[in-house]
């Protein structure tokens, strides 16, 4: 067991773009490609996984003096927010992953024989959010009253289940995602938080923008405005101005608005080239995995590649929705009833939030915005009323050393989580 864990830990610890390069060259030799197109392929698609990240990274310190000016309005708030990777570190302290990773791979290879699901996840790293899900099923059942041995194995389970959930959702969205991200075909996405929190509630959140009459008769895509407004309409230029107004609204000088506007101009122009560097990688290895499934079982098989929602992140709604969104869930945090945290921590998970937020509104800026909105509603409610959860399973795992004050992060808004944490609450077992 202690090889197993130590195996599963040295994979983790080297990093996405080390680790996603070494499956995509595994994946392409067992499809049968030659070693150098598969080498060529991971590195391609690891060169492009580090360039998405560095502009996130430039994102997260370009509006630094914005997150500034916010987390000093925080006052009052009783838990403290960790954040989404934070969460994801606690997950994967968690024994459960020693078992969800190697299991998982060798379930789905199976029902991709069967053909059960059509898609591959190698989204290794976000398996964080089937693990995070086992360990609160296991504290669930523990706490009712079940066995060390029974709550493990129901947790192992349950965690099992949502990878095969994670595959189906992948094997639904494919074509929608393929469309509006102009993603390969043989591509997916199998981020699980994603596909079963962030898209579901905000295209319900699209779904009420539809329903509102004269609200639903605004139309605007960053795409379709570039015909009547020239350049006046490209991402660079919006990304600017919305660094100029972000700083006016949190009163920063010329120098630093100035600074943090063509620092968010360059993150919007720079990310769609990080992403289409990352499919001139994926390309050739879902063209691989498609030939060798074809030949394998039949004319009629096919297989989707599930990666990574971030290789979507090069899309100019999604990304100027999440800089919208930014004030606004401050907004939340101060007039909405129940939200117990300053949402500072959210700052970091805004990227994925407008993009979800952006497919849901299929690129119509002001529905996304209008579903981000109401997608972080929910988010920051979930937050709250999991604080307790998280709380405790921080402390067990010795993520913090005392039990007050209370923390919370991304992840535990999850609908299946917040779903086994209200059965949770009503039973008495949290």
């Amino acid at each position: 067991m202690a090889v197993i864990k130590n195996i599963v830990q040295f994979i983790l610890d080297l990093g996405g773009s080390i680790m996603l390069p070494f499956m995509v060259l595994l994946l392409g030799l067992y499809f049968r490609m030659k070693f150098v197109d598969a080498l060529k392929s991971g590195i391609t698609i690891g060169v492009g996984f580090i360039g998405i990240n560095l502009m996130i990274d430039l994102l997260i310190k370009t509006i630094a003096p914005i997150t500034e000016y916010y987390t000093k309005l925080g006052t009052g708030f009783t838990v403290i927010n960790i954040g989404w990777d934070g969460v994801a570190a606690m997950a994967w302290s968690t024994s459960f992953a020693v078992f969800i990773v190697p299991l998982g791979f060798i379930l789905n290879f199976i029902l991709i024989r069967t053909k059960f699901t059509k898609t591959l996840n190698v989204d290794i790293w976000n398996y964080y959010s089937p693990i995070l899900t086992a360990a609160i099923a296991y504290y669930l059942v523990f706490n009712l009253g079940g066995s060390a041995i029974f709550a493990n194995s129901v947790g192992i389970l349950i965690g099992l289940i949502c990878t095969v959930i994670a595959c189906k959702i992948g094997d639904w969205v494919a074509p929608y995602w393929q469309e509006y991200f102009n993603m390969p075909e043989g591509t997916t996405c199998t981020t699980f938080d994603i596909q079963l929190t962030h898209w579901p509630i905000s295209r319900l959140g699209a779904w009420i923008y539809d329903h509102i009459p004269g609200l639903n008769k605004v139309n605007f895509t960053i795409d379709s405005s570039k015909g009547g407004l020239s350049s006046w309409g490209s991402s660079t230029v919006i990304g600017f101005f919305m660094g100029i107004f972000l700083s006016i609204i949190t009163r920063q000088d010329v120098g630093t608005m100035l600074s943090i506007s063509v620092g968010i101009s360059a993150v919007l122009t720079l990310m769609p080239q990080m992403v289409s560097l990352l499919m001139n990688g994926l390309v050739p290895i879902s063209n691989a995995a498609r030939a060798f499934i074809v030949r394998k079982l039949g004319e009629d098989s096919e297989i989707l590649i599930g990666m990574d929602v971030s290789i979507g992140l090069g899309d100019s709604c999604g990304m100027t929705t999440s800089l919208i969104l930014i004030p606004i869930v401050i907004i939340i945090a101060f007039i909405v009833p129940g939200i117990s945290f300053f949402p500072v921590g959210l700052f970091g998970s805004m990227v994925w939030i407008g993009q979800a937020a952006a497919f849901a509104a299929k690129g119509n800026l002001p529905k996304a915005i209008f579903s981000g909105t109401f997608f972080l509603i929910y988010a920051c409610l979930a937050l709250s009323l999991m604080a307790g959860v998280a709380t405790t399973l921080a402390y067990d795992l010795g993520i913090i050393s005392e039990m007050s004050p209370m923390v919370t992060g991304s992840g535990f808004n999850m609908t299946q989580i917040v779903l086994l944490g209200i059965i949770g609450k009503i039973t008495g077992a949290f």
